[in-house]
């Protein structure tokens, strides 16, 4: 059976709860962003390069640590695999 809204809400709320808004909002917009640049035939080079630059330079100026940030971006990783798989489960 698949995951109901609230239980999918219920994984949604842990993850912010556990990673501050700043990282999350890095991490969604470092893979999306790649995502588009891939696309674009943009993501290797001067493009990608700037735009990696772009979101770690964002997130030294709100305090947000490398190894913060990673571990949001494994996480995102998890959640977004998680809610899929959930997706997927037949009725």
């Amino acid at each position: 059976m698949p995951a109901t809204p609230d239980e999918i809400k219920m994984l949604v709320d842990a993850f912010e709860a556990a990673h501050p808004r700043m990282a999350r909002a890095m991490a969604d917009l470092l893979l999306r962003g790649n995502v588009i640049l891939e696309e674009h035939s943009l993501l290797d080079g001067s493009v990608g390069d700037g735009f990696e630059a772009f979101v770690f330079k964002v997130l030294e100026e709100h305090g947000v640590e490398k190894d913060q940030f990673a571990a949001t971006l494994i996480a995102l990783g998890r959640l977004r695999e998680t809610i899929d798989h959930l997706d997927q489960i037949p009725p």
